[in-house]
């Protein structure tokens, strides 16, 4: 028992100690496995860059996010010279179309109001100097009511009774308690709605539950006003003749012109849909889909509307460029109607529109080295 204790027992530790020493040497220098590229060359060019036309399914469905906007108020002029002689309505009302708001009294004469038969008392104590005909009455005053051309609720009124007013006095408006829905869309992914449909599907986060809005359409939006620019360049030269220069409008008097915003999809709410002014909103227009078609990835691809262009392997293993005709895109892959067939290899990318690992290390090494700042500051911060 002494002799395992002092002899056999630490020979054993001792040699456990060494067969770990020679298993750690061998991992730290073992030699490296063969990595498969003894063979490969070269070449200046991006490996794994051809890829195979196969079939699948596409779903162009879009999102946009936009708002809802209540209704834009109707005018309410007095369309008649006078006075505001009485009020049907009264602010707050709601009122249909055709309801009668307002009553305007004009000095003009009825010209259809037959004239007044001649007597022969009236004809000696007319005045030689009258401003009347003989055998005419006086012109009696005519009353013009002026009525709702929508329905809505009437607004505030900008006169008060016996205000003279003309013709394009506006007197009040009515303001609508119907809603649109408007999302701002990117121009260019107009390109993958060949046909706008009627409706699209609206989602407001804690609001209704998702709805369809009807009668969509495109807004192109406003011009950028280098015509009224000029125009106005134009009428300063024709100032120097002595005459001055057309006032110009101001930028804020129509705010559906001259904003120079983008396009946007537009469609109604409908009236059973409870909504309110300025709530945020997801747009989703399903602008078609096919399925068990060719389809290539867009970055594949110059010209995604109508025809295009691929690049396909030869023969002779170099790329040829062959024209093809497109159809839906969802934005990552495209279909091809005609011109590539199942199984047929192309190009990833489009010639000169490959990725550049360069770039994407650089990017990276610059976000570390902004985190590297970072923390030098902080640490000379605390110190």
């Amino acid at each position: 028992m002494h002799i395992f204790r002092r002899v056999i027992l630490p020979l054993a530790f001792l040699l456990v100690f060494v067969v770990i020493a020679a298993l750690l040497g061998w991992i730290a220098f073992k030699p490296d496995a063969d990595d498969g590229f003894d063979g490969v060359e070269a070449t200046g060019e991006s490996a794994g860059s051809i890829i195979t036309a196969e079939r699948g399914d596409i779903s162009n469905s879009i999102e946009a996010k936009g708002a809802i906007n209540v209704d834009e108020p109707t005018a309410v002029k007095a369309a008649h010279e006078g006075k505001v002689n009485h009020f049907f309505a009264q602010p707050g009302d709601e009122v249909f179309e055709g309801a009668e708001l307002f009553q305007v009294r004009s000095e003009e004469a009825d010209e259809e109001q037959p004239p007044a038969s001649s007597d022969s008392d009236s004809d000696t104590d007319a005045p030689e100097d009258s401003q009347y005909d003989e055998g005419q009455e006086p012109a009696k005053p005519k009353y013009h009511t002026v009525t709702a051309e929508a329905d809505g609720t009437v607004g505030d009124f900008a006169v008060e009774k016996n205000d003279q007013v003309s013709s394009d006095t506006q007197v009040t408006e009515l303001l609508k308690n119907t809603f649109t829905a408007r999302a701002p869309i990117e121009a260019v992914d107009l390109y993958r709605i060949p046909k706008l449909p009627r409706t699209a599907n609206i989602t407001i986060a804690d609001g209704p539950e998702p709805f369809d809005c009807e009668n969509l359409r495109l807004d192109q939006g406003a011009g950028t006003g280098a015509a009224s620019k000029a125009g106005g360049e134009d009428a300063a030269d024709d100032g120097e003749s002595g005459e001055p220069p057309a006032e110009e409008p101001a930028a804020d008097e129509d705010p559906e012109a001259g904003s120079g915003t983008g396009p946007q999809l537009i469609c109604k709410v409908p009236k059973d849909v409870t909504v309110y002014n300025s709530l945020d909103l997801t747009m989703t227009v399903e602008a078609g889909a096919v399925s068990d078609v060719i389809i290539a990835p867009v970055t594949a691809v110059r010209g995604l509307t109508g025809t295009g262009t691929v690049w396909v392997t030869g023969d002779d293993g170099e790329p040829e460029e062959r024209s093809v005709r497109l159809g839906l895109n969802d934005g990552s892959m495209v279909e091809v109607k005609s011109g590539l067939k199942e199984g047929e290899e192309i190009e990833e990318f489009v010639p000169g529109t490959e990725p550049e690992d360069d770039e994407m290390d650089e990017d990276m090494y610059g976000e570390m080295d902004g985190e590297f700042e970072d923390t030098s500051d902080i640490e000379g911060g605390e110190q």
